[in-house]
């Protein structure tokens, strides 16, 4: 199992979104394990990749990952394919008009929070996921956030979150010395 940290982890999954930027998902939950890390698992039709995370609450985190032996169509099934896909999208001025005045419009709702979200999710889901360029405005994400993984996590599955675990915390104290 080979892991790659940090920036080389980011150049090669950005590479492969590059390639192809349609049908990703990302989803980030508490770990399964009490380490005090988060689980990430990226995907796209093709693979699947499992990440640790140190932190979520800082601007550059620690991550390490490794791809992992699942079938990314099953994988689809149990997160649901009406899922956001992750992603670049353009955000031209005129979509930021529209989900303005979308929000605008519906701010005396009794449910402003779900139509807020309905709104956002509405014009998310039209914008095609593409390749970033120099010199445009996009919007990055969504990021699906779970108290629990919701995929569902087999003994493999286990096992690698524990290994990328113990790594990182390795790593953390080499780049520390404080760190417990």
């Amino acid at each position: 199992m080979e892991i790659l940290k940090d920036k080389v982890l980011a150049k090669y999954l950005f590479e492969r979104y590059a390639s192809n930027p349609r049908d990703w998902k990302f989803i980030i939950s508490k770990s399964s394990f009490d380490d005090g890390f988060f689980d990430a698992t990226v995907s796209n039709r093709e693979e699947v990749w499992q990440l640790k995370i140190d932190s979520i609450y800082k601007p550059i985190p620690t991550v390490l990952g490794t791809k992992v032996d699942v079938d990314s169509m099953k994988f689809d099934k149990r997160l649901g394919y009406s899922t956001i896909p992750f992603g670049y999208r353009i955000f031209d001025p005129p979509v930021i008009m529209n989900l303005l005045d979308k929000l605008t419009q519906d701010h005396h709702s009794i449910n402003d929070t779900i139509t807020n979200r309905t709104a956002v999710n509405s014009i998310l889901s039209s914008l095609e996921t593409v390749k970033p360029v120099t010199g445009k405005n996009y919007v990055y994400g969504p990021l699906v956030y779970t108290e629990n993984n919701l995929v569902g996590i087999d003994a493999t599955q286990k096992q690698v979150s524990k290994k990328l675990g113990l790594q990182l915390r390795d790593n953390l104290r080499t780049k520390y010395s404080g760190y417990g």
